[in-house]
C-alpha cells in the first residue's frame, strides 16, 4: 500500500521515485491555499501516518502510524496527538466495529507485514474479537462504511474481502486483478471497483451477484481511485501515467483522461461529499491536485507536506485530513463552502406533474401512442423532465442524441418515451432533463433470477401463490375500472388503487430481491427525484416526471407530503 513495502525503507523508496517522475508545467495555482481550499493546521504525528478515520463525535481523528505500529489519537481542536494506542505489526488502516458487534471505542485494524490478519483494537480496557485472517498483504479500507459493511483488499492475494462491522465477521471473499490497492463502493453496496496496479486494470465486482463485471483497462500503476457522489464515475489515479482517468459506472469504459495538472505519481482520489470536487494526492511530491469533477478538469495544486498517502474527508464535510508519509505529518484543510442554496418562496413553488408511461406500448397503443404523449408534454410545457434513466446512462444517450445517432445507450433505448418523444422535445421545447433512475443492471440480474427462484421453492409455495392471485385480482379491477391504456384511467386514483393490489403482495418479497425490491427501488428512485427537486427549490418552475405507470402512486404519495411544491393532476393537459 506504500512504497517501502517489500524492504520497509520509505526514504529509499521516495529518492527513486523522484528520480523518474517530472512534476508538471502546467501552468495550475499551486499553494498553501488556492481556488477556495486552504490548510489550516500542520501537525507531527509519528512516523509513517496512513489511515485515518475518526471518532463517532467528528472531535478526534485515529491516525494509523505504520512506522510506529501504533495509531495516534488526534484532539481536532487542541491540535495536539493525545496518545498512541498499539497496533500491531505494521499497521496502515483501522475501522471501527458498530453495535451489536462492538461497543465504542472498538476497532479493526490491518496488519500488512504479518501478511495476512485483522486485528481488534480498544481504546479502553475492554476485550476485542478477532482477529480474522484475509489474504496476504491487506492494505486500506474502503473509505466509507456501507450499509455496515466495509471492504479492504489484500494486494498479494489478489482479493477483496467483505467484512461486516456490526457482526464483527467475515462474510466473504472476491478475486480481483492483479496486485489490487484500496477499493471503493457505491451506497447500495452492489458493486466494488478496484484499482489493481500490477495490470493497470479497473475490476469492477459484482457484489450481488456475486461474480466479476468487467475488467476495464485504464492506465498503469493503478494504485487508488473514487467514486464520484453521483454515482456516474470511478475517477482512478494512475501513477505511471501521471493522470486520473474517468471511468462510467455502468458502461465500463474510459470517458475522460486528465494530466494537466496532475503531479507526480497521483496515489488515490478522495472526493468531497457535496460532489463538486476531487482531491489526488500526488505522492511523489507534495501537493493535492484539486479537480471540478463536472468540469474534468484540475483549477489547482494544494501545497502539503511530503508525500501524501491517505485523504480522509472529515463527517462534517467541510475539512479534509492528509495524512503525509515522509514529513510524519498530518493537514487539516478547510474545503470551500457550498454554494449558496436560494431560500424557498412561498410565492414561488415549483409546480410538479408525474405522467405515468407505459413504455414499449407506446408504439402500439391507440389511445395512449407515442402521439398522445408528445401532444401531452406540449401541452405540460415543462421546465425540467424527471426521467426514468440511471444518471450513469444519460450521458452516452444524450450524446448520441446531439451527434444526430440513433441512441442506443442499452438502458435508454428500451424506453421509446425518452428516444422518441422527451429527447426530440427537449431541443425542441428546451426543457432540461434530468436522469433519477436508481436501477442498474447487477439489481436487474439478481431481481429476476431471485424471482424464478421463488417461484420454484416448495417451501415458499403458499406465499407465491398469495401472489398470483393478487396479480390475477389487479388485473381484473384494472379492466373493471377502464382501459389499461387509456391515459385518462392511467391518471386517475382508481388505477393507482387496482395496481395497489398486486404491489402490496409483490413489496412482501423485498427482502428476497435485494436492491430491486419494490419499496427499495422506490425509495431509490425518489431519492434522486428530491434531490432534483431541492436542487431547484423556489425556483417557481414546472416540474415532469415520467416513469413506469406502476411507480406514479408511490411518488404521489410522498409528493403529496411536501409544502414547497403544488402537484398538479395530469387530466386538464390532456386533449
Amino acid at each position: 500500500m506504500f512504497f517501502w513495502r517489500q524492504q520497509y525503507l520509505y526514504l529509499a523508496a521516495l529518492a527513486v521515485l523522484a528520480g523518474g517522475l517530472a512534476a508538471s508545467a502546467a501552468e495550475i495555482p499551486e499553494g498553501p491555499a488556492v481556488a477556495g481550499f486552504r490548510v489550516t493546521h500542520t501537525l507531527k504525528v509519528g512516523r509513517a501516518p496512513h489511515g485515518i478515520r475518526f471518532s463517532p463525535d467528528g472531535t478526534k481523528a485515529l491516525v494509523v502510524l505504520a512506522g510506529e505500529g501504533k495509531v495516534a489519537v488526534v484532539d481536532l481542536g487542541q491540535m495536539k496527538v493525545l496518545t498512541k494506542l498499539a497496533a500491531g505489526k505494521l499497521p496502515l488502516d483501522l475501522v471501527a466495529l458498530s453495535p451489536p458487534g462492538g461497543g465504542p471505542g472498538q476497532w479493526v485494524v490491518s496488519q500488512f507485514l504479518d501478511g495476512t490478519t485483522l486485528i481488534g483494537m480498544s481504546e479502553t480496557a475492554q476485550p476485542m474479537p478477532g482477529p480474522w485472517t484475509v489474504g496476504k498483504g491487506p492494505s486500506l479500507f474502503t473509505p466509507d462504511t456501507v450499509q455496515g459493511k466495509t471492504y479492504i483488499t489484500s494486494e498479494f492475494a489478489d482479493e477483496l474481502t467483505l467484512f461486516d462491522t456490526r457482526a464483527a465477521k467475515i462474510l466473504g471473499h472476491f478475486p480481483t486483478c492483479k496486485q489490487p490497492y484500496p477499493a471503493d463502493v457505491t451506497p447500495d453496496g452492489v458493486l466494488a471497483f478496484v484499482p489493481c496496479r500490477g495490470d493497470g486494470m479497473v475490476a469492477v465486482i459484482d457484489l450481488l451477484n456475486q461474480k466479476t463485471a468487467a475488467t476495464v483497462p485504464v492506465g498503469q500503476k493503478l494504485e487508488g481511485g473514487a467514486l464520484t457522489r453521483d454515482g456516474v464515475s470511478y475517477i482512478a489515479a494512475s501513477g505511471g501515467t501521471n493522470e486520473v482517468v474517468y471511468v462510467n459506472t455502468a458502461a465500463y469504459e474510459v470517458t475522460a483522461r486528465v494530466a494537466e495538472g496532475i503531479g507526480p505519481r497521483p496515489f488515490s482520489v478522495a472526493t468531497t461529499l457535496d460532489g463538486r470536487y476531487a482531491l489526488a494526492n500526488n505522492s511523489g511530491g507534495d501537493t493535492l491536485s484539486i479537480l471540478d469533477v463536472a468540469g474534468r478538469r484540475v483549477i489547482g495544486r494544494l501545497k502539503v507536506g511530503k508525500q501524501p498517502i491517505v485523504v480522509r474527508m472529515h463527517p462534517d464535510g467541510r475539512r479534509v485530513l492528509v495524512a503525509n508519509e515522509v514529513s510524519d505529518s498530518l493537514n487539516v484543510i478547510e474545503l470551500p463552502p457550498p454554494p449558496q442554496a436560494q431560500a424557498p418562496s412561498p410565492a414561488r413553488p415549483n409546480e410538479v406533474i408525474v405522467v405515468g408511461t407505459i413504455h414499449g406500448e407506446h408504439r402500439t397503443s391507440k389511445r395512449y401512442s407515442l402521439d398522445v404523449l408528445r401532444g401531452l408534454v406540449r401541452a405540460i410545457k415543462p421546465d425540467y423532465v424527471l426521467a426514468e434513466i440511471p444518471p450513469n446512462r444519460f450521458d452516452k444517450a444524450q450524446e448520441q442524441f446531439l451527434a444526430g445517432q440513433t441512441i442506443v445507450e442499452p438502458r435508454v433505448r428500451v424506453f421509446p418515451e425518452y428516444v422518441d418523444v422527451m429527447f426530440p422535445l427537449s431541443k425542441e421545447m428546451g426543457f432540461q432533463i434530468i436522469p433519477t433512475a436508481g436501477w442498474n443492471q447487477p439489481m436487474h440480474t439478481f431481481r429476476n433470477e431471485a424471482l424464478k427462484r421463488l417461484s420454484e421453492d416448495s417451501a415458499r409455495a403458499a406465499e407465491w401463490k398469495a401472489y398470483q392471485e393478487a396479480q390475477a385480482k389487479s388485473e381484473a379491477a384494472l379492466k373493471a375500472g377502464g382501459m389499461p391504456d387509456d391515459p385518462r384511467y392511467i391518471h386517475s386514483d382508481a388505477y393507482d388503487n387496482a395496481l395497489e393490489i398486486d404491489l402490496k403482495v409483490y413489496a412482501t418479497f423485498d427482502k428476497d430481491l435485494g436492491t430491486g425490491g419494490w419499496e427499495t427501488i422506490n425509495k431509490a428512485h425518489y431519492a434522486n427525484i428530491v434531490r432534483a427537486l431541492d436542487a431547484h427549490r423556489g425556483e417557481g418552475k414546472r416540474f415532469l416526471i415520467t416513469y413506469g405507470a406502476g411507480h406514479k402512486g408511490w411518488f404521489l404519495r410522498q409528493l403529496r407530503q411536501r409544502s414547497d411544491i403544488k402537484v398538479l393532476d395530469v387530466a386538464p393537459f390532456l386533449k
